[in-house]
């Protein structure tokens, strides 16, 4: 019996998908995350994904994402105002470049590659997922959590008006403590691309859908 599968769905994202197909891992060892799963939120429409990810040998993550939602009414491509509403549905593939796993939790990052919604293209997609195993062993539903990020455009630079040549912005430096000999430090210039390290496991939040079956494996 395939154990349910939960699902949050960030308010302040977009909830879009590829195409629902089972999830195939590479064959290569390392830690991997898979699953592939349909479900419903209480509206009646069934959306179905399907997602594999895997850390290999040489520190390589390959991986992707399908959702479809063929129910679902997508508009007008934002993009473009004078484009016609695309067909019914929704569908989007997206390719992954990052894998974390912590425990039965797992975060994946990527970009979407294909889509019927044309605004989608080139987006950010964030996949937590969270295996609580099969049959008897369950300690109970399979969860996830995923969303679609625009990305950031930063095109000013702080400067001092006081200083006409002030170069500040432009300086590069690491904070540690120096007590620390593990610690990693912060950079002044993080990177602002959102991936599966940018937010903690431990914040990411699930809720249970309505309907649902499928199977996720967390494999650390």
């Amino acid at each position: 019996m395939r154990k349910s599968v939960s699902t949050l769905m960030m308010a302040c994202v977009i909830f879009v998908g590829g195409i629902g197909s089972a999830a195939h891992a590479p064959d290569n060892a390392g830690p991997s995350a898979n699953g592939t799963f349909q479900f419903t939120v209480g509206d009646g429409s069934v959306r179905y994904v399907s997602f594999n990810a895997r850390i290999h040998n040489d520190n390589t993550i390959t991986g992707e994402m399908t959702y479809t939602e063929p129910n679902a009414t997508p508009g007008v491509d934002t993009d473009n105002s004078d484009a016609a509403p695309t067909a019914a549905g929704i569908s989007v593939k997206a390719t992954f470049d990052c894998l974390v796993i912590n425990g039965n939790r797992a975060v994946m990052s990527g970009v979407i590659v294909e889509s019927n919604i044309g605004a989608a293209l080139g987006r950010r997609v964030l996949l937590v997922v969270e295996d609580n195993e099969q049959g008897s062993n369950a300690s109970g539903l399979d969860k996830l959590s995923w969303g679609i990020y625009t990305p950031r455009n930063i095109n000013w630079t702080p400067a001092d008006a006081e200083l006409e040549n002030d170069t500040g912005a432009s300086l590069r430096w690491i904070a540690t403590d120096s007590e620390r000999p593990d610690d990693v430090g912060i950079p002044s210039h993080p990177d602002a691309t959102i991936g599966c390290q940018s937010f903690p496991i431990s914040s990411y939040a699930f809720v249970d859908v309505q309907h649902g079956a499928g199977n996720i494996q967390v494999k650390p």
